[in-house]
């Protein structure tokens, strides 16, 4: 097939970054030195075209992307395109010390031990994070593995060719929303790797990555994502899916304090809508579940690596935009969450596009921008 995971193709041409989202698709074009932006389009996933991350309607998503190319008003037609977290599987495991080739023949009988599939029914790839050469004989290495259900790629694959593009690479989301962060991935005054962590909210799983540096530490998927909270919404006061979207966007909070209901009250909103508390009652079983799964993933993270603090914390994803909840994860956990802007190391022409615009969308765009950035870089 023309579609791998991450490294297994190397590019040859310029590509598209693609997020095909079960709530969003979102496209961005870079191109030439810097790189710079040359056009970005989005639009809803109609509903029913996924379940559980796989692509249930591939004609009816096909003429989506198509359309959505259109908007672009693009006539590239090479994609850098990711698996949904629910069917993608990812782990850092250690093995030999062995050279590349070597390690090519037996990751196969490695990755038997870890992935939840049989083997012979998976698209494997691999990457090395320590040189061979560097180390001692007899020590062992890491390795980052990353595999998914063949016929899942290869539906993906043939989506892609039905709406008349070109899949290059088949990435991962994680690793993709790390790729705008590449400036802030720095090291301490003692020449040791900050240690990051980045969350991803997306609209149906979130993600989490430790990094040491640019290295990845640990990779977890969790269950708890955007569209949960759309969902209860909708079960508390029935409303239909896009009236509870909505309703998330414009009114939900993930804390609650006199202040926030009096400033939501003043908004010119339907006056037979729920108060602020009554939505904040709604999420807060979800809530409660999220800041859990999140602390969770941060106690095992130190159980097997030690209790150093981390130096940085990252939020991104569409979901990262529920009012709050960067203050609750920052309050609940004690540690400060920031924003990323997937924007800033691109070159944008102010001429063309509309700061103020790029800057709301930024949150949801931090994979597809990571996507992008990966089809314009000479690394493959």
């Amino acid at each position: 097939m023309g579609a791998v995971l991450s490294n297994l193709l190397r590019n040859q041409y310029e590509a598209m970054g693609l997020e095909i989202g079960a709530s969003n698709l979102k496209l961005v074009e870079l191109g030439g030195r810097g790189p710079q932006l040359r056009s970005f389009a989005h639009r809803p996933t109609p509903p029913g075209l996924f379940h559980d991350g796989l692509i249930a309607e591939p004609g009816a998503l096909a003429e989506e992307i198509r359309e959505l190319v259109k908007e672009a008003r693009t006539k590239k037609r090479h994609v850098v395109t990711a698996l949904a977290n629910q069917v993608a599987y990812t782990r850092i495991i250690k093995v030999p010390r062995m050279e590349r080739k070597e390690l090519e023949e037996a990751i196969r009988w490695e990755a038997e031990r870890y992935i939840p599939f049989p083997i012979d029914e998976v698209v494997l790839d691999f990457d090395l994070l320590d040189d061979p050469e560097e180390l001692e004989e007899g020590a062992e290495m890491e390795v980052v593995i990353a595999a998914a259900k063949e016929e899942t790629v290869v539906q993906l694959a043939e989506t892609l060719f039905a709406a008349g593009l070109e899949p290059l690479v088949v990435d991962l989301k994680p690793f993709a929303g790390i790729r705008p962060l590449a400036a802030r991935l720095g090291t301490r005054e003692n020449g040791e790797g900050l240690l990051t962590l980045y969350l991803e909210v997306g609209g149906e799983s979130s993600s989490l990555v430790f990094l040491k540096g640019d290295r990845p530490l640990l990779v977890r998927t969790l269950a708890v994502a955007g569209r949960d909270f759309t969902q209860a919404i909708a079960r508390a006061f029935g409303m239909e899916p896009e009236q509870a979207e909505e309703t998330k966007k414009e009114y939900a909070l993930a804390t609650l304090s006199t202040e926030d209901e009096e400033a939501l009250l003043e908004l010119d909103a339907p006056k037979d809508r729920p108060s602020p508390a009554e939505i904040y009652d709604a999420i807060r079983g979800i809530l409660i579940d999220f800041t859990t799964e999140v602390r969770r993933s941060l106690e095992f993270f130190k159980s097997e690596f030690g209790e150093e603090s981390l130096d940085q914390a990252f939020v991104a994803g569409g979901g990262s935009k529920l009012k709050g909840l960067k203050g609750l994860l920052s309050d609940a956990l004690g540690i400060t969450f920031s924003e990323i802007d997937p924007w800033e190391p691109i070159k944008i022409d102010t001429g063309r596009f509309d700061a103020g615009l790029l800057q709301e969308l930024g949150p949801e765009f931090v994979v597809p921008v990571g996507l992008a950035l990966r089809g314009v870089s000479k690394l493959g």
